[in-house]
């Protein structure tokens, strides 16, 4: 009696199903929330260890910063200290997360390399888990934010909640940035060095400790700079503000056009990735 064997299914890696392996993989690495925000406590956890007051570390060197700042404002330049050092504290703690952000995510790829060749998991975990562990930095250095409020009250109103869709916003954007640039590095090393030293420049030229009202006109540098309007769209709420629609419409427009550019380069460079780091 003759056996029928079944034949073994065959596989076909074709260029064709790689978009839809690279959307997969965004998707499936955001399904995988509970392995990055493990990982970025881990993280954490790991870099503060016999550490006595931990992630405040940074906090604190945050506040230090933040006081240093109001007192050369409010001496040297005689301003309002109750209206400067609220701006100039936001300002700081947001232009620290997406900065910080940025420089991790070019080198993302580069230090998960042993995961990425040996654990099969989502590449886009590695960009989650950067993203998730400067969130929770971020609400230990927003205690500034709330030791200053203390000290120099603001009226409450519902403005506030505006920051809730503004921070959204801008994490859309810190999400594109930095798989961009987590890419764009793995394939030219240089990147790292050339968005530090960028950012330095960007820093000064963007009201982040300086205020753009205090100026006569504003100029296309500050109307045309995306992360100005970033900073703007929390900050703003944050002080019982209302941010202008010229700001909601550069912020969405930023997440709108760099999501889709950064889908295209993911697309193509995903299965390289691995090959590059």
């Amino acid at each position: 009696m003759l056996e029928t064997v079944k034949a073994k299914p065959i596989y076909t890696i074709t260029a064709t199903a790689i978009p839809a392996q690279a959307v997969h993989d965004l998707l499936e690495g955001g399904r995988h929330y509970e392995m990055w925000w493990r990982f970025a406590l881990h993280d954490i956890r790991q870099r503060f260890r016999r550490s006595l007051i931990g992630p405040f570390w940074l906090t604190l060197s945050m506040g230090i910063m933040v006081g240093a700042m109001g007192l050369v404002f409010s001496t040297v330049f005689q301003q309002d200290i109750a209206g400067t050092l609220p701006y100039i504290s936001v300002g700081l703690i947001l232009w620290g997360f997406f900065s910080t952000c940025v420089n991790e995510g070019s080198n993302v790829f580069i230090i998960s390399a042993d995961y990425i060749r040996n654990v099969p998991i989502p590449l886009s975990v590695h960009v989650y888990r950067m993203i998730a562990r400067n969130v929770i930095i971020l609400g230990f250095n927003m205690t500034i934010y709330v030791l200053v409020l203390v000290v120099f009250p603001h009226p409450l109103n519902w403005n506030y909640l505006l920051a809730i869709p503004g921070f959204i916003l801008m994490l859309v954007n810190v999400g594109w940035s930095s798989i961009a640039f987590a890419v764009l590095s793995a394939r030219y090393r240089d990147i790292p060095q050339v968005a530090a030293s960028v950012l330095q420049v960007i820093f000064f030229v963007t009201p982040v400790f300086w205020s753009a009202q205090t100026l006569p006109r504003r100029p296309s540098f500050i109307l045309w700079n995306p992360i100005y309007h970033l900073l703007e769209i929390v900050r703003t709420p944050l002080l019982g503000g209302v941010p202008s629609w010229h700001s909601w419409a550069v912020a969405l427009g930023c997440a709108v056009l760099g999501c889709g550019l950064t889908m295209l380069l993911y697309r193509r460079a995903y299965p390289r990735v691995a090959y590059w780091v």
